[in-house]
């Protein structure tokens, strides 16, 4: 284990004013802003690792359940560097070690601050963190915490300093941040529940991560809801009906058209069904990670559309012919038999 640091006064460190002078720190640096950050501001006690830190530089935990504990490896980048899968792997090394377990779930508590885009992340490394849950947090959330920072320190709030013409430029074109009515409303519904509820800062209402995902999965119930990540039941709890509520405001459905809970049960038994044909088709043919099967998007998508012939098959993201004469009968024969068709 790391040195343990002790903070004392929060003016003890000069945070960052700008998305230029994260930029511009080292990545030992760029930890140390993101440890500062979680442990005066977001109320985590933590560590600082060593050198060989098996693929993770935080380790925290909160002061009421410091059995349940959080692995981050952050990732200070310019605009041309990609993160691949082998970088966000080595996160898995340090589970056991540092013992970043949620007790409750026995599942692992992996978090990556990083100051790159998500188009920088490899197809691969998406794919990884999707799978393994990782909670991810890129440069639209580094920005998000600046401006935190500058209205607890009192700082002027200058736009220029949330900006970057380098990785403005790098922007694939057709960004889900388009000038969009759906952004609009949730980002305006971000700030809403953020006020209502005292969830500061507005970022952990969710992310603009999470807000692709909402957008993508347009979830109108809060069981659909929890599929979206960076949601979880405390979220759900909190403000999921809200929410949902004004997504089917939005996409102009009734109340009477959410989805019934006999239809939310067929929904989760169908995930379940094909979370197992996936494991059959992986083992029998071989393919060691699940993902390469098929990952969670597709599963979501198979699921949403229910294709019972070749042509609806190839017509889900990330399925095409050479994965159709693999296993693409035995996909449909599957669902065939849970839908009893």
């Amino acid at each position: 284990m790391g040195m343990k640091i002790e903070l004392g006064k929060k003016r003890d460190y000069d945070y960052p004013k700008s998305i230029r002078e994260v930029d511009e720190l080292t990545g030992e640096q760029f930890e140390l802003f993101i440890f500062k950050y979680m442990k005066e501001y977001q109320g985590y006690e933590g560590e600082l690792t060593e050198k060989n830190d098996y693929g993770i530089d935080v380790v925290l935990w909160n002061k009421e359940e410091p059995t349940n504990r959080f692995g981050v490896q952050c990732k200070r980048y310019g605009p041309k560097t990609i993160l691949g899968e082998n970088e966000l792997m080595k996160m898995q090394k340090g589970v056991k070690h540092y013992g970043l377990y949620n007790p409750e779930t026995n599942k692992h508590n992996l978090i990556l601050f990083t100051s790159a885009e998500k188009h920088q992340i490899s197809g691969r490394g998406v794919a990884y963190i999707e799978n393994e849950e990782i909670q991810a947090y890129y440069r639209d959330d580094i920005i998000e915490i600046i401006k935190d920072l500058d209205q607890k320190l009192k700082r002027e709030m200058n736009p220029a300093n949330y900006s970057n013409i380098a990785f403005e430029t790098s922007k694939k074109k057709g960004s889900f941040k388009e000038d969009t009515k759906f952004v609009d409303m949730l980002k305006k519904e971000r700030m809403n529940i953020s006020k209502f509820n005292n969830i500061t800062p507005v970022y952990m209402v969710y992310n603009d991560k999470t807000l692709e995902d909402i957008i993508f999965k347009k979830p109108t119930t809060t069981k659909e809801l929890l599929t979206v990540k960076g949601f979880d039941q405390k979220k759900v709890d909190v403000f999921g009906e809200y929410l949902v509520k004004r997504i089917r405001q939005f996409l102009g459905l009734s109340e009477s058209t959410a989805v019934s809970k006999k239809e939310e049960a067929d929904i989760e038994g169908l995930t379940l069904h094909l979370k197992e044909v996936r494991k059959k088709i992986g083992s029998y043919n071989k393919i060691d990670k699940l993902y390469n099967v098929f990952n969670n998007k597709t599963l979501e998508e198979i699921v949403k559309e229910k294709p019972l012939t070749k042509e609806e098959l190839l017509k889900i993201t990330g399925i095409g012919e050479v994965k159709y004469e693999l296993w693409g009968e035995y996909l449909i024969k599957e669902i065939k038999n849970f839908l009893k068709v």
